[in-house]
């Protein structure tokens, strides 16, 4: 009796270790998609999501208006001609001075909605679901790479 009872507790044993051991090849293989396509995909997607090419926009706007106009603000000075800026131009200034800092504010702590929404697959169905909502992203840098290969 005992003898039966011990090689079922080893079956039990063989069994799960058999399932661990299928878990682990199954997270190996998460493992190697994430370092060779998930990251470089995911962070694709979030380079071409709209949230980040409108912050870019912004941020590219607001450094050339405000670089232009104290271009011609020191160009006034460089003239001896400051007595010649009027206050309309001061207050130019300021506010696109206060652009640039609202378009930096909002690059270091507004949120990417596509950041929220690869982290929301992730956490609610795993790197399975990151794969399926990637694939176009992967397909795309494939082709794009087929591109730029030498044409003989």
């Amino acid at each position: 009796m005992r003898l039966r009872e011990a090689e079922n507790e080893l079956e039990q044993s063989n069994t799960e270790v058999d399932n661990l051991t299928s878990q682990l090849a199954a997270l190996r293989g998460d493992r190697n998609w994430l370092i060779s396509n998930g990251l470089v995909g995911a962070f694709e997607y979030l380079r071409h999501s709209g949230s980040f090419t409108t912050l870019l926009d912004r941020l590219s706007t607001a450094a050339y208006q405000s670089g232009h106009h104290d271009g011609v603000y020191i160009g006034y000075h460089e003239c001896q001609q400051s007595g010649r800026i009027t206050h309309a131009f001061h207050a130019t200034r300021g506010k696109l001075q206060g652009d640039m800092a609202d378009a930096l504010e909002a690059a270091c702590n507004d949120p990417l909605p596509a950041y929220a929404d690869l982290t929301k697959h992730v956490a609610e169905d795993g790197v399975d679901a990151l794969r399926l909502m990637l694939e176009p992203m992967e397909e795309h840098l494939m082709l794009m790479s087929l591109m730029t290969l030498p044409f003989f």
